[in-house]
């Protein structure tokens, strides 16, 4: 990305909606407030989701997913016959679905959607995904606390160019709802 050679860089970061847009857009003004490059992607259907996680080198090094989960995973909700929801639980898009598309070798990926902090989700996205860092809650944060927490950690990324590791021990630390946020990481 041409952004990255710049004299003073910016980070390219993707933005992924599937179900909040108003945090979504905030989390991107947020960035770009940073100084990062934002991609909003607005997938229409699980299956166009799937798409970007499959994207591999299209997809950006810092991938978010913004919107709503429950003990299935990420809410998708229902849809026309027309569309293919058969990867679906009740409405929800499951880890083991995630873990057949994913190609994320290498990218820091951070879930806003409640109960994706699982060991189940940490798998798919970096086990078999392949991802360096997922980021996710492992429990029901307050609405509010999910945009809070990704200002604070890519504060800690991009304005005080702490490593991963450091920005979420950090952010973490802030109080219970951000300690719900926890990080899975390769296990080798």
């Amino acid at each position: 990305m041409i952004d990255q050679k710049f004299l003073f860089p910016r980070v390219p970061v993707a933005v992924v909606d599937i179900g909040d847009t108003l945090e979504a857009l905030l989390i991107r003004a947020t960035l770009e407030s940073l100084g990062a490059v934002v991609t909003l992607h607005l997938p229409g259907t699980p299956g166009d989701f799937l798409t970007l996680l499959a994207g591999g080198e299209l997809v950006h090094q810092h991938l978010i997913i913004s919107g709503h989960g429950d003990e299935n995973g990420f809410v998708f909700g229902d849809y026309i016959e027309e569309i293919d929801t058969s990867m679906l639980v009740e409405g929800s898009l499951p880890p083991a679905v995630v873990a057949q598309h994913a190609r994320l070798n290498g990218k820091i990926v951070l879930s806003t959607c409640c109960e994706t902090g699982g060991k189940a989700f940490g798998d798919a996205f970096v086990e078999k995904g392949g991802a360096a860092l997922y980021v996710a809650p492992d429990g029901s944060p307050e609405g509010t606390d999910a945009p809070l927490f990704v200002h604070c950690f890519y504060h800690a990324l991009l304005a005080r160019k702490q490593t991963s590791e450091a920005a979420l021990a950090r952010v973490r630390s802030y109080d219970a709802a951000a300690a719900m946020f926890v990080g899975h990481r390769p296990y080798r």
